[in-house]
């Protein structure tokens, strides 16, 4: 994500509330908190993309003793992600 430009958009979205009527403090918090929530999202689905490259880099097994956890919860992890980007992106799951 390029902060600078999402940060102008947001600017931009404050401005057009404004336009519509809504109060510009309100306008602020409205977009204040869209842009927490935002950037949250994608610095998770970030964190997850790493995890898939890290997996694949290395195995179920390394990974799991870099995180000190069980390769079954490493794999877990890798469902529950393909699991949530499949239904966010409306596709069936892979066999």
């Amino acid at each position: 994500m390029n902060y600078a430009i999402f940060k102008q958009w947001t600017l931009d979205r404050v401005e057009d509330l404004v336009s519509f009527g809504v109060p510009r403090d309100e306008a602020e918090r409205l977009v204040i908190s869209l842009e927490v929530g935002a950037i949250a999202a994608e610095a998770a689905d970030r964190n997850d993309s790493q995890f898939l490259l890290d997996l694949k880099s290395v195995g179920a097994v390394v990974l799991a003793e870099r995180k000190r956890c069980s390769p079954e919860s490493i794999r877990a992890r890798r469902r529950k992600i393909i699991r949530r980007r499949t239904a966010q992106h409306g596709l069936r799951e892979p066999a």
